[in-house]
Parts: structure tokens; sequence; C-alpha cells
């Protein structure tokens, strides 16, 4: 983006500074109700008319940068950002009643519209599988923005005095597309983006329906929601005001503003679009969804489950305030991919520990003891006979141990979920000692991170495990750090290796055997997979899985 973009415009923006007060600039929704229906599409670009163009993820340098969180909201776009909330346009209104999201309907089940700024929050029954970090720094004034919408298709050229100034808005196609542009100032307190034709390679404008979609800014090498979509620019179709009239032009010159009066001057003037501003309403936003930066919002591990010291125990830190979490232990429901998962332990049972030993919590058979609670937790095992406990614990840590009640060897699923992410506790730590075995029989851990400002360290040990008394440790283990969709993210068999071996060092998590593996990565919140696994063929034994939040 050349410098001049931001540089000049002080002048500029004054004039947009009077035209918001006076309601120049109109609501994405309203347009969209006064010109088209159905409403969808997205994104007007300054390269290309071409339908097809930025309607899937980006990619390369803009990976990662808010695609992923924009979710289905009737006609329109809302922007997860906790694992019950949404974030939305509150000129939409209420809505319909389901927020589509990787391919499932969420049923909204509250709606909090803010008093001081366009924009709703909705909470949903049941949990999304990532959301959006908040962008909170007030420094967006020049930053790199990406933007996604479902307006319009780029339309006819709008030509002023025989030359041509941008395109009006074109016929909608239900398809979600994305843009590229920078802030170019606050104005009214929203985020406000010009559509200019010297500007980025992607450069993107606004249209009808495109309310609700995300704006993002890059923060510490993370994409993260910066605005909500509001409204854009309109003009008067004659020197009497008339009109409006809807279009993203890269040259208003020759147009009349809403007032009346006739844009001139020796240089371009695009027009622009707004969102609400994310920064000024962090405190309103915490207010409802609690603590952004949670932690672990769920702690999971998949193993053969043995005896003796070949049962599945899995260890987890709760700091700060008392916190209510809900321990499953499952079995014959365990699935993967929908398909039930053969060899599984038919009788799991659970037991918590607390870190003096002491047993806080046992479950064999869930409809046995809490059952309306864990129902209407949605924790609720699809098998009688697995298991199931919530409890309220105070920090500390904690020792959590699955295995068969009649001592049968098979898979087994132990899962530790955070219930209430309000607050200032935090679930910040996983370990899991298993048997792990070849193939398929390797020991899977699943987190889902919440938090927007640590970095996620895993650790996959074995030769230690020995050194303190284990028998029959894993020799050599290997890591692997997998995405939602299943996408290896990173892979490593010894720590020394990493790329980064100098930050897990400094991070005082280094392995004490070289062998061991460890993986320290910077990611969004989602929910992730870590496989361990012997290297090589016929490497088995017990191995120690650890996953923390590290600054």
């Amino acid at each position: 983006m050349p410098a001049s973009k931001t540089e000049t415009e002080s002048s500029m923006n004054v004039r947009r500074q009077i035209r918001f007060a006076v309601g120049a600039g109109t609501s994405l929704a309203l347009l969209a109700l006064l010109a088209f229906a159905p409403v969808a599409g997205g994104v007007i670009l300054y390269r290309t008319g071409d339908p097809a163009a930025n309607t899937t993820e980006p990619t390369g340098s803009l990976a990662g940068s808010g695609w992923q969180y924009e979710g289905n909201f009737g006609n329109f776009l809302g922007t997860a950002i906790a694992p019950h909330y949404f974030l939305t346009a509150k000129h939409l209104g209420s809505g319909p009643t389901q927020f589509f999201f990787h391919g499932v309907s969420y049923t909204t089940v509250h709606s909090f519209p803010d008093s001081s700024s366009d924009l709703t929050i909705f909470e949903v029954a049941g949990t999304l599988p990532l959301y959006a970090p908040l962008y909170t720094r007030s420094d967006e004034v020049g930053q790199h923005l990406v933007v996604i919408g479902r307006g319009t298709q780029r339309g006819t050229g709008r030509m002023v005095n025989g030359e041509l100034r941008g395109w009006q808005y074109g016929p909608t196609d239900s398809v979600q597309r994305w843009g590229e542009n920078e802030v170019a100032s606050i104005v009214g307190g929203r985020l406000y983006a010009l559509f200019d034709q010297a500007g980025l390679p992607q450069e993107g404008h606004l249209s009808a329906g495109d309310s609700g979609g995300g704006v993002f800014l890059k923060d510490g090498g993370v994409w993260k929601l910066a605005g909500i979509n509001s409204d854009v620019d309109t003009f008067a179709s004659g020197p009497d005001g008339g009109g409006p009239y809807t279009a993203a032009l890269f040259d208003e010159r020759g147009s009349y503003r809403s007032d009346g009066t006739l844009v001139t001057g020796d240089a371009p003037v695009p027009s622009g679009f707004y969102a609400a501003r994310i920064s000024s309403r962090i405190a309103w936003i915490n207010s409802i969804v609690g603590n952004t930066d949670p932690g672990l919002a769920n702690i999971s591990t998949r193993v053969t489950v043995g005896t003796d010291y070949q049962v599945c125990i899995d260890g987890f830190i709760i700091q700060g305030q008392t916190k209510r979490i809900g321990v499953r232990g499952l079995g014959p429901s365990v699935e993967v991919g929908g398909v039930p998962v053969p060899g599984t332990i038919p009788d799991p049972v659970i037991e918590v520990f607390d870190a003096t030993g002491a047993w806080v919590a046992f479950n064999d058979d869930w409809r046995g003891s809490q059952a309306a609670e864990i129902q209407s937790s949605g924790l609720a095992p699809g098998d009688d006979r697995e298991s199931a406990v919530i409890a309220t614990l105070p920090a500390g840590n904690y020792t959590a141990i699955l295995r068969d009640t009649h001592g049968i060897t098979g898979i087994g699923l132990l899962e530790v979920y955070d219930l209430d992410q309000r607050g200032n506790s935090q679930l910040l730590n996983l370990s899991a000692r298993a048997y792990v075995g070849i193939n398929d029989d390797v020991l899977i851990g699943g987190v889902i991170v919440t938090s927007v400002s640590k970095r996620l360290l895993l650790r996959a040990l074995g030769p230690e495990l020995t050194a303190s008394g284990v028998m029959g440790a894993l020799d050599d283990p290997a890591l692997e750090l997998r995405d939602f969709n299943g996408a290896l993210l990173a892979a490593n068999d010894n720590w020394r290796d990493a790329p980064n071996s100098s930050e897990i060092a400094a991070a005082g998590l280094a392995p004490n055997d070289d062998r061991e593996s460890a993986i320290l990565a910077l990611i969004s919140p989602g929910t992730y997979t870590a496989i361990v696994r012997g290297f090589g063929d016929s490497n088995t034994g017990v191995g120690l899985f650890e996953a923390y939040l590290v600054n």
C-alpha cells in the first residue's frame, strides 16, 4: 500500500466525519432490503469482476486471516468469538434462530445488543469448535486488514463524465468472498477503510448484505477480529440530494454527496466502508462471554487402556480460582468420523484424585448419580455403562484415572471439560500417561485451546519414565500436532532437532533425554490433536504426553 493512502487523509477524514454525523453511511442490511432479494455474495474487488474470485479461504501470507471463524446467520454473517458466542451487526436485529458454522447448525438462545455500538453478541446452544481471538489494541489506523462478507458481485461500471469511477453493486450469488484493505481512520467510533485504485493486490470494498462479516488485523503473527462490517458511503443522484445510490467508487469526483454537494478536487477521492470497532468494546464483550483468554476448554486422551501401570492416567492443573469441571470416561460410544471404534473397553470407570492423593470424585455408570446435571451440561455419554462426573474444584493439581470395571483391555477416551470459562480461573495443563503401541494403537491427545495470548507446548516422554521407575517405558517417542481438519501442523522426533529448540529450553520445559520430543507452536484458538507413537515400527511401551500453555 503506498504511503499516500493514509498520509493524505487529513482533509478527507474531516469530510467523512461530517458525512457520518448526518447519516451518509447506510446500513448494509438496509441497502440489501432496498436493492436486493435475497442477499448474499460478498466484497467488491478492484482488480476483477470475476464472481469466482476470492471465494475460497485465503492462503500464503493471508492464511488464517479469519475465514475459518465466519458462520452464516441467515443471509448475513456472524463471527465466532467464544465457545458459546458469536458476534454480528446490531442493525440486523434479532435475526434468525440458527447460526450455521463448520457444517453444524447452532440454535441461538440469547442476544445481547450493545447500547454503544453496532454490535450484538448471540449465545448458542452447543459448543463452537473454534473462534476468533479479539484485537484489543487501539492502533488500528494504518494496519493491513482482511474483510469478509456476503454482499454482491461487482456490477456494471459507474461512469462519470465519460470516465470509469467505480462499480455499481451487482447480482447476488450466495457466496462468501474476501478482500484486503487498510484502516484509514477511526470515524464515529468505527474503523474506516478506503477503496483505493493504487491499493493492495486484493483491494476490496463492501456492498449490500455484507453486514456482520469480520474485519481482521494481524497482531503478533496472529490474525484477530478487529471489526464487524456495518455500513458504506452512499451518494445522491443529483444536486438536490435525491437518491441515494450506492457504488464502490475508487474516485468520487463528479458524484454528489448525500447533502447534494459535488465532489471535486485534483486527486482521486475514494469511497469507503465502516466496521464497528472491537477494541473499544472489549470490556462489554468480556462482561458477556467471560474471560476471552481462559486457557484450555477441553483436554482429552484416547489410548489403549490396560491394567496396573497401563491404565490411562491424566493430570490437569487448575490455576486461579475454584473451577467447575466435567470428567468423562468413554468406551462403547467412541467413534471416528461417525463410525464406532472396534475393541473399546465395555464398562469404563473414572476416579479423580487431588495432589495429596485424596479421592475427590468417582463414577462407574453415569446415570447412577448427577444424571440431570450431566445431561443439562451436554456431557451425557452415549452408553449407560460409560462414566461421567461433575465437580467444583479449587485451584491445584489433579489426576484422573480411566480403567475398565472388570479389568478388560481396550480403547478408551478420558476427557476433562472446563464448564465455566468466566472469571479468572484457568485449565492450563494436561498430562496423559498410557501404553503406546503400533499402527492405530497410539496415544491421541486432544486439546481445545481458548487462549489468544499463549503458545502451546507439547512434549512426548519415555526414557524419563524409566528413570522414575516406570516399567516398560517407550524408548524413543515421536510427536505430531494436527489441526481441526486433521492437517499436520508440526512433527518432531528428537526435541533438539526442533527449529525452535532454544525457545523450548527457555520455557523451562526441555525434556531430559534427547530422544524425547517437543513442539512449541503459536496457534489460534481452536481444536487440536496430538499423536504420540514410538519412532520405528516396533517401538512400544508406556509414554507420557503433556500439553502446556506458555507465554
